[in-house]
């Protein structure tokens, strides 16, 4: 494996109707240091048929120091995209490859954060800490954000791609040959990408280092909203055990455990329901958590019998 000392390295930022978060997250970007050896260009993947993006990138790039590359992905799908990215990592020649989201901030030592930690930890992927900057404080229901206690190079089974690096090995045809699985539309196409990758061998550790500042619009907080991400993800999950253990084991599982979130959400529901009624004190918070095993009942059944809810569908910021 090429230790991360001299390298190409290709910043991909998958985007999708944000242009005004997109254009923050690459005036970031442009603003890295890099350290001798290392050169970087930013690769920004529009993941739409009209390129609403294409000004923004064509202002930052007249005044970014890094070369910035464009192209669209027609098919809506952030599978289709992720897939398309790593088809330009390939055709450009990446040694490395670091993702990062279009609604996030990275700090001027994020990518040279990374690469140390992969060299000094012998590693190939990458991951680092996303602090959120909230628009609007997540309800009191809704569990708080809080940064993994581990220590700087702790072995993980898998990362995200909110803030995270890796070796080109892991998705070249002499490699690993890794991709994005199409099948899920609704999350989860990340996770079961690097564990793969981790089930394949690469070594991915933990980069609190190399951080990233997300920004979290009011919209995806509201509470609707939260409970839609929570189905969404449940269905996922689904996929994600049939892929590991059959249709007809998975289906299983996830009948049974998805009835008894049914039967479980609707007694906590008419009960919190009955204690708001009688003014009964945090019945607020029984509600909603009656309503998120609701939704991860929803979610488990919704899986089960192929429906996919269209979390992605709705764009949360500008």
């Amino acid at each position: 494996m090429m230790q991360p000392e001299a390298a190409f390295v290709g910043i991909l930022v998958c985007t999708a109707r944000r242009p005004e978060m997109l254009r923050a997250c690459l005036i970031a970007l442009s603003r890295q240091s890099l350290a001798a050896g290392i050169t970087a260009e930013i690769c920004v993947i529009e993941n739409d048929a009209e390129p609403l993006s294409g000004q923004v990138v064509e202002d930052v790039r007249a005044v970014s120091p890094l070369a910035i590359h464009y192209v669209q992905e027609p098919r809506r799908g952030i599978p289709f995209a992720r897939n398309r990215s790593l088809a330009e990592a390939l055709s450009r020649g990446y040694d490395w490859i670091a993702l990062i989201d279009d609604d996030e901030i990275a700090e001027p030592d994020w990518l040279m954060q990374h690469l140390a930690t992969a060299r000094k930890h012998a590693a190939e992927v990458t991951y680092g800490w996303v602090r959120k900057n909230f628009e609007a404080e997540p309800p009191a229901w809704w569990p708080p954000e809080v940064m993994r206690p581990d220590p700087e190079g702790t072995v993980l089974p898998r990362a995200s791609t909110n803030n995270v690096a890796f070796s080109a090995r892991l998705i070249r045809p002499d490699g690993s040959n890794l991709s994005y699985n199409p099948v899920f539309l609704n999350g989860y196409e990340d996770l079961d990408f690097f564990e793969r990758a981790h089930a394949k061998g690469h070594r991915i550790v933990w980069a609190p280092g190399a951080v990233v500042t997300e920004d979290v619009p009011a919209s995806r907080v509201a509470p609707d909203r939260l409970i839609a991400l929570v189905r969404a993800s449940a269905e996922a999950h689904v996929q994600a055990d049939i892929l590991k253990m059959g249709y007809a084991k998975a289906a299983l599982k996830y009948l049974l455990k998805g009835l008894r979130r049914l039967v479980g959400g609707a007694i906590l529901l008419a009960l919190a329901v009955l204690q708001q009624r009688l003014g009964i004190a945090r019945s607020e918070n029984r509600y909603y958590k009656a309503r998120l095993r609701l939704a991860r009942a929803s979610g488990n059944l919704q899986g089960v019998f192929g429906h996919r809810p269209d979390y992605y569908g709705t764009i949360d910021g500008r």
